[in-house]
């Protein structure tokens, strides 16, 4: 059976991955990745209802959607679906049926890939929205502890915005915000992650960078606004931005202290004259 799904499936064009049982399995779909799993309900060492259990509480980036195979669907049904699974199909199998069930399936994953985006991104800019941030941030700082590397944060304010504002609208305003956050993100590496942190203000992660780093990134990043207006409907508007940036250091243990240093360094920044990087580290000197 598992031969002839896998013909099948490769017929159509997936690419396809085969376990003989369901722990060989399980770890197929942590190394891997898949966005689809179909499985047999009687499997050696795993059976497909536990195996769908185990799938359903790994840490895995993506919904997975299960596809179960059974000889008997009604009986199974109920314990299937509360182990996990998605869809069922039954023995014999039969080709078109599971290919239009796989469909079925992947109009399902999109869904969850729209609404995941809702979830986590601010919807006038695209970024990452505050409470997502927070979640990767606490991630990427977990990391960095563990394996002794750097992290930095930078946090971002358009200077005078409430002129923009009043001067220009805020549908212009609006479409400052939405520039800006263009330009953060083609300073950026695909590892770093920008988030509009709230208002006018926005904030970037930069694992594996240190303070020093952070700092020529943000100047970097400061000149490439000032430097170019930005399309507002009829109008350019030329802006600049404030920085401040912080690495992660000892006593930190939280997002909001990291954040915290930053915004320390963003409050001087602006105090000194706006249109200015300043690094948390040099107020320490001072």
């Amino acid at each position: 059976m598992r031969r002839i799904v896998s013909r099948t499936l490769d017929r159509a064009g997936y690419e396809v991955s085969e376990a003989v049982n369901g722990l060989e399995a399980m770890e197929i779909v942590q190394r891997e990745l898949p966005y689809f799993v179909i499985t047999d309900w009687d499997m050696p060492v795993l059976d497909g209802a536990e195996f769908c259990r185990m799938i359903r509480h790994a840490e895995l980036p993506h919904y997975v959607y299960v596809v179960m195979l059974t000889g008997s669907y009604c009986d199974r049904l109920v314990e299937g679906l509360t182990s996990g699974a998605d869809d069922f199909l039954t023995k014999p199998l039969k080709a078109p049926e599971m290919l239009a069930r796989l469909k079925v399936g992947a109009r399902v994953l999109e869904l969850e890939d729209r609404l995941q985006l809702l979830a986590s991104s601010d919807p006038l800019t695209g970024l990452l929205n505050r409470r997502t941030f927070f979640e990767v941030v606490q991630k990427e700082l977990s990391r960095a502890r563990r394996y002794e590397l750097p992290l930095s944060c930078a946090m971002i304010d358009v200077d005078f915005f409430k002129r923009i504002n009043d001067t220009h609208g805020h549908l212009a305003g609006d479409s400052v915000l939405a520039g800006v956050s263009g330009r953060l993100e083609q300073c950026c590496r695909k590892s770093d992650y920008v988030c509009r942190y709230g208002g006018e203000e926005f904030c970037v992660l930069l694992p594996e960078t240190d303070e020093q780093g952070a700092t020529v990134w943000a100047s970097d990043c400061r000149l490439s606004i000032a430097q170019t207006p930005i399309d507002a409907g009829e109008t350019s508007i030329s802006l600049t931005v404030s920085l401040g940036v912080a690495e992660l250091r000892g006593g930190i243990d939280c997002p909001e202290q990291l954040l915290e240093l930053a915004d320390q360094a963003l409050l001087v920044a602006k105090r000194q004259g706006r249109n200015r990087v300043v690094a948390f580290g040099t107020l320490k000197k001072d």
